[in-house]
């Protein structure tokens, strides 16, 4: 039987801590089905080549840019992510963490109290080299030439790559002083916090406007943009990274229901085989998404997923 993995170590005990060379480097980052070398590495330190560059466009027609490491390059992003997720982190982060997710992150908050809630604006394009690179030098005390490799692996065109498997958790440690300020902050005036990536939420009797501008002053002094800053009263309705809180529980918020109903719409509308193909992407992704809240949502998301199976089956 395999061994679970152990999630509470301290950072010095972390596989990454104090590498002493680039060989040293290989080899901890090799598992049983990827030996790599010190030219595999310098290799896939490069942008060119080692990533896929495309667009998603929101429901608003709003664009954003992805950059997604191909398999070889992803894979030692996925090895990064399981080694320092090794570490404990402290109770306030939610994501890149086994166990929690932006439902945990959100239902740690109660729904009769005030809530604020802030975000970082553009925050992995924003993660620079330099703040990767000083991650690794500084609190994981590997060898300079070693910290830059790594981040050059971690990076694209000096920043964190928005599909990179390591992109959450490294983006975390880079800032991981400015989080923890933030957490110290909100302790000192007894309100709870919480972040999933860069969506922070606090709540408490004290989570109010001043709350909000002293954190925004934390994060500019850290060279960083907030935005999407907003109160909630205790008694206002309150949507936590995508989770409508309530005293009875998670529920599925308003604006996801009205989409689902909206794709329903779209798909009852559809004549041709590409058309319903069309319309059951999207709405097959947020039945799920309503699923992991809600869990009356999940066969209904099943019914759709092999009604799109049968629309690629050969006649």
């Amino acid at each position: 039987m395999a061994r679970k993995q152990r999630r509470d170590l301290k950072l010095s005990d972390c596989w990454l801590y104090a590498v002493a060379s680039p060989g040293d480097l290989a080899e901890r980052l090799s598992t049983k089905g990827n030996k790599l070398t010190v030219k595999d590495l310098r290799a896939l330190a490069a942008d060119e080549g080692n990533f896929q560059l495309f667009n998603l466009v929101n429901d608003k027609g709003k664009s954003r840019a992805i950059q997604w490491p191909k398999r070889r390059l992803q894979k030692i992003h996925s090895r990064v992510h399981t080694l320092l997720s090794r570490v404990a982190v402290p109770a306030y982060l939610h994501s890149a963490v086994e166990g929690k997710s932006y439902i945990s992150n959100a239902v740690a908050h109660e729904c009769a109290v005030s809530v604020v809630k802030i975000d970082i604006k553009k925050f992995f394009p924003s993660v620079s080299r330099a703040a990767v690179f000083r991650f690794f030098a500084d609190l994981l005390r590997c060898r300079r030439d070693v910290a830059g490799l790594l981040a050059d692996i971690l990076t694209y065109n000096a920043h964190l790559p928005t599909g990179g498997a390591a992109s959450p958790i490294i983006a975390y440690y880079s800032f991981k002083e400015m989080f923890d300020e933030i957490d110290r902050l909100a302790r000192s005036r007894d309100v709870t916090m919480t972040c999933y990536v860069d969506d922070m939420a606090l709540s408490g009797p004290r989570a109010d406007k001043g709350l909000l501008r002293d954190i925004r002053q934390i994060i500019s002094k850290y060279g960083l943009k907030s935005h999407k800053a907003h109160k909630f009263a205790a008694s206002q309705p309150k949507v936590v990274t995508g989770v409508c809180i309530t005293a009875n529980g998670p529920r599925v918020p308003n604006k996801l229901h009205l989409k689902i109903k909206n794709g329903f719409k779209d798909l009852s509308l559809a004549e041709t085989s590409d058309a319903k193909a069309k319309a059951l992407s999207p709405l097959i992704g947020r039945m799920e998404a309503a699923g992991q809240i809600d869990p009356t949502f999940k066969a209904r998301a099943k019914t759709l997923r092999d009604q799109q199976l049968k629309l690629f089956q050969p006649r």
